[in-house]
């Protein structure tokens, strides 16, 4: 995790330097203890270990492009934990259960949200990127959240795949290599990444 983050910091660095300045430094421990709280249930080591690097960017103001394919821009712990505040309100009654229980395991969809899915990135578009903390198979796996959708599987399956991505599509970029199969290369305009 560390070496894929630090390969992907550099890449920002010297190819799209105003995204890499937004990238914060890693997230302070109380803002961690305080969501783990407030979540009440295990967080991913890929998660924590990433949050450990960066605190991810202020969302509400960048205009310094995408870090995440598909639009978003990772949140800060604080946000994070602000968002999930918000959207918990409205628990998906065929799965979250008044003692805190689940009925749906991880990776499955639901409506309008879930309490056991964390968000940790958001979309211009008002989507959010999210982790499923339900127990099964899938847990940590990544989820994408639309108030008109509610929560269904992403492209990845934790946060690992999402930083190995990034570093291997922003790599054959910068050396001119052919992207894979109807993938597309990121652009960098203006010092600024984003994700067509």
């Amino acid at each position: 995790m560390e070496a894929t983050w630090r390969r992907i910091m550099a890449l920002l660095s010297e190819h799209a330097p105003v995204t890499a300045r937004e990238v914060r430094p890693p997230a302070p421990v109380a803002h961690l203890e305080r969501l783990r709280i407030r979540v009440g249930l295990a967080l991913p080591p890929e998660l924590l270990a990433w949050w450990a690097l960066m605190d991810g960017v202020d969302d509400r103001r960048s205009r310094s492009g995408e870090l995440i394919p598909k639009g978003y821009l990772p949140l800060s712990v604080a946000s994070a934990e602000e968002e999930y505040a918000r959207q918990s309100q409205y628990p998906d009654p065929g799965c979250c259960t008044p003692d805190g229980t689940h009925s749906k395991q991880a990776g499955q969809d639901g409506f309008p949200f879930c309490t056991a899915v964390l968000p940790i990135g958001r979309a211009v578009d008002g989507g959010l990127l999210c982790v499923d903390l339900r127990q099964g198979e899938h847990h940590g796996r990544v989820m994408e959240w639309y108030a008109s959708e509610g929560i269904y599987g992403a492209d990845w399956a934790n946060v690992t795949e999402i930083l190995d991505e990034i570093a291997e599509r922003l790599d054959d970029y910068v050396h001119d290599r052919e992207p894979p199969y109807r993938e597309r290369h990121p652009v960098i305009s203006e010092g600024a990444l984003s994700w067509p």
